[in-house]
């Protein structure tokens, strides 16, 4: 690969981590001639190459250093997620809401404060504070993702496309036979 395709590469990945890592938009920004189903393929393709990825490493790690997030933070923030006690928040008021600490604050996702008044000779006022939490479920797929748990799991049910290419002719058909097997018998169950 030639600087110069390198430096247009590195718009690409740069356009990527700008957009909110949308590769086929990040590769068309640069090669606006591309249609999607070529920009997804040749965004893959440019993902693979070493110089590439070690510039996206490279990225990856100034954002960090920038932002001074460690795996440890993660993990930290997603253990106060998954194990956080709601019931902190039962009963408060808007001002006490706002007083809670800083790590119970950052769960609420959402806040709704509703305030009714009925009766006509007699008023009743009625306050109602809606909070949103972020997800338990999603902090602990979290945790684990971080730390490995799903990896053989993933190895085992989809194996690397250069695994996929060494199998022989003969061999692809075989596998493909027993995934279709496999489909048909998980349909039944």
């Amino acid at each position: 690969m030639t600087d110069k395709t390198f430096e247009k590469y590195k718009r690409v990945v740069d356009e990527w981590f700008i957009n909110g890592f949308n590769g086929v938009q990040a590769y068309q920004k640069v090669y606006p001639k591309a249609k999607a189903k070529t920009a997804d393929k040749r965004f893959r393709t440019l993902t693979e190459i070493d110089r590439v990825k070690e510039y996206v490493s490279e990225k990856h790690e100034k954002a960090r250093e920038t932002l001074e997030i460690t795996h440890e933070t993660v993990l930290k923030e997603l253990f106060n997620w998954a194990f956080s006690d709601f019931t902190q928040t039962m009963l408060l008021s808007p001002a006490q809401i706002k007083k809670l600490p800083e790590d119970i604050r950052r769960l609420i996702t959402k806040h709704r404060h509703i305030k009714r008044t009925s009766g006509k000779r007699k008023k009743v006022t009625e306050e109602i504070i809606e909070l949103t939490f972020v997800s338990k479920e999603r902090a602990m797929e979290m945790i684990n993702r971080h730390l490995g748990f799903y990896e053989e799991d993933n190895r085992q049910n989809n194996p690397s496309i250069q695994e996929i290419l060494l199998l022989t002719p003969k061999e692809r058909r075989a596998r493909i036979i027993e995934l279709r097997k496999e489909a048909k018998n998980n349909g039944r169950k």
